[in-house]
């Protein structure tokens, strides 16, 4: 009996962008790490994968994404390749702003990326088909290497995966989350994804003895 392929998406761990009292549109600008809590979720991300690692592991190359990435590459023995098609959504103007100075200044466009993605159209933020297409690309691409692929990406653009290979409607990725170094897991059936997985959390445990 032939393989399955599964694919393994996984969200970057937490950063100081993501909580009061910065709670600032990180979107692809540099520079944006992982905090202490980020880098203990990919460890533990890591240490609950140990036993079944993937294949390959892929990720966004923003600074977050390839930190929780390596941590997950170093635990289980696997390098780390960069794909640009799973970048974070292009936010444009709202990147590095206050998440408060959006709704302040700009209500509707707020109330439509919260409600209706879909039917975003603001200069500069990139269309959710825009990020959907690149992304199911991107997973179909890999995930013909065979045997199992990890993608390591960003809310936003894990929901529209989520969204694209079930075959939904754009706009049902706001009745879903994707926590900070979650997995969602899939299957492909003869070429038919098949959800295992959505949003799965490790629990936080300490290193084994003799790790840093």
């Amino acid at each position: 009996m032939a393989e399955v392929p599964r694919l393994m998406v996984v969200r970057h761990g937490c950063h100081d962008w993501l909580e009061p009292p910065i709670n600032r549109f990180a979107g692809r600008l540099p520079g944006v790490h992982l905090n202490a809590s980020g880098r203990a979720e990919a460890e533990a991300l890591a240490c609950y994968l140990e036993g079944a690692p993937p294949d390959r592991i892929v990720s966004s190359p923003l600074d977050r994404t390839m930190e929780t990435a390596a941590i997950i590459g170093e635990r289980v023995g696997r390098s780390v390749s960069a794909d640009d098609r799973l970048l974070e959504a292009g936010l444009g103007p709202w990147e590095g702003m206050l998440v408060p100075e959006v709704i302040a200044h700009h209500p509707a466009e707020w109330e439509t990326w919260r409600t209706s993605p879909s039917q975003m159209a603001v200069p500069g933020i990139e269309p959710v088909e825009a990020i959907a297409h690149r992304m199911a690309e991107c997973a179909r691409e890999w995930i013909g290497h065979g045997g199992v692929t990890m993608l390591v990406s960003h809310q936003d653009p894990i929901l529209v995966l989520v969204c694209r290979l079930l075959d939904l409607p754009l706009d049902t990725m706001r009745r879903m989350d994707i926590s900070p170094a979650s997995l969602t897991v899939f299957e492909f059936v003869d070429g038919t994804p098949v959800l295992l997985v959505l949003n799965g959390v490790a629990p936080l445990r300490p290193p084994r003895p003799g790790r840093q």
